[in-house]
C-alpha cells in the first residue's frame, strides 16, 4: 500500500518508533563517542600544557559580502575547564573583531559538529605538540631575564627595614613671611 494511502495516526506511530529506536542507538554511539575524547582530556589534563592551539575542521568565505566562517577543533580553556574543544566563528573581513564566536568543550558541543571533528584530531596533536615546543623555546630565550629581575627584587627586599630619612627643619610661618 503507497505511504499516502497509510492513515495518518499510523504513518506518525510507525515513524516515531523509528525514531525512537535509531535515537537509541544514537546516543549509545554518542556516549562511546565522549567516553574516547574524554581519555584523550585526561591524558591531556596530566601534562599541564596551558596552551590554546585550533585547527580548522571546515572554513570558507565569500568575497560578495566579505564574509568568512568556520568550525574548529582545538585545545583550549573553555568555561574555566581545560579540554578538547569545539568552535564555530563567523563574521566579516572588514570588522573581524565583532566575529561572532561559539564554543564547547568536546562532550557539550552539537554532535554534528563532533561527527566532523573526529578526523582532525590527528592534527591537533600534531599542532598542540609544535606549539608546546615553541612556546618553550620562548620562555627559555626570557628565562635569564625574568631571573634577573626577580634576583634584583630580591636584593632590594633584603635592604635594612630601618632607613634614616634627613629631617628637613621648617621655620615657623611668621619667619618665612619675612
Amino acid at each position: 500500500m503507497p505511504a499516502s494511502e497509510i492513515p495518518l495516526a499510523e504513518r506518525i506511530q510507525s515513524s516515531f518508533r523509528t525514531l525512537s529506536a535509531t535515537a537509541s542507538e544514537l546516543n549509545l554511539v554518542s556516549d562511546e563517542l565522549g567516553k574516547c575524547v574524554a581519555d584523550l582530556d585526561t591524558a591531556f589534563k596530566k601534562l599541564n600544557l596551558g596552551i590554546s592551539v585550533w585547527v580548522h575542521i571546515y572554513s570558507g568565505d565569500d568575497d560578495r559580502d566579505m564574509s568568512f566562517w568556520s568550525q574548529d577543533l582545538g585545545y583550549a580553556k573553555i568555561g574555566g575547564k581545560w579540554g578538547i574543544a569545539l568552535r564555530t566563528v563567523a563574521g566579516d573581513y572588514q570588522n573581524p573583531d565583532e566575529a561572532s564566536v561559539e564554543e564547547w568543550l568536546f562532550n557539550e558541543s552539537p554532535r554534528h559538529l563532533r561527527l566532523s571533528a573526529i578526523g582532525k584530531i590527528p592534527e591537533l596533536l600534531e599542532k598542540l605538540s609544535k606549539e608546546a615546543a615553541e612556546t618553550a623555546e620562548k620562555i627559555k630565550g626570557k628565562l635569564a631575564e625574568a631571573q634577573e629581575v626577580a634576583a634584583a627584587v630580591k636584593v632590594a627586599s633584603e635592604v635594612p627595614k630601618r632607613v634614616s630619612i634627613p629631617r628637613v627643619h621648617l621655620k615657623p610661618a611668621e619667619e618665612q613671611k619675612k
